[in-house]
């Protein structure tokens, strides 16, 4: 039965192997670059030497095993594609459709883009995950503009609510 090879623990040093690590044997007979007593005196600094089995010219270019699902790994998924908010496509829709002067005899979807709009302003700030945004911003800004535009219609008698323009 032939022995297997110790088994290796990722970055670890391989089982059996002394940790933390004896300083090199520079003495030749063997006692690990000890003294007698077998004390080392680790006040005085080895030089730092690069193993004679290493493998990898530079350190930084060494590989990494990370664990599955880590992020920038091979097998992680990949990063979900940002979702659009739907409070700010529906904002967005109400606030164009009430911008057409025909609906303004009827102005409520310029009125509903207002709070519709602040709504996905705050969902996409909540959630990151989120956009948006300008959509949501956009439409207040028009639907606010709008029921103004509205509003002075209505004052100069330009326009009447509900029995169409003129």
């Amino acid at each position: 039965m032939a022995s297997e090879p110790p088994a290796r623990s990722g970055i670890l040093p391989p089982d059996g192997v002394p940790w933390p690590p004896q300083p090199p044997d520079r003495s030749g007979d063997g006692s690990g670059g000890a003294p007698a007593g077998g004390q080392v005196d680790w006040s005085v600094p080895t030089p730092a030497r690069r193993p004679d089995d290493a493998d990898v010219a530079d350190w930084r270019a060494m590989p990494v095993d990370v664990p599955p699902g880590y992020h920038g790994s091979s097998s992680a998924p990949p990063a979900p594609a940002p979702r659009l908010d739907a409070w700010s496509v529906v904002a967005f829709v109400c606030a164009l459709v009430g911008a057409v002067p025909l609906t303004w005899a009827l102005p409520v979807l310029s009125v509903l883009a207002v709070p519709f709009g602040l709504a996905g302003r705050r969902n996409c700030q909540l959630d990151p995950t989120l956009r948006g945004r300008l959509l949501a911003t956009a439409a207040v800004v028009i639907g606010v503009a709008t029921v103004a535009a509205v509003g002075v219609l209505l004052a100069t008698g330009h326009l009447s609510i509900g029995t169409g323009s003129g």
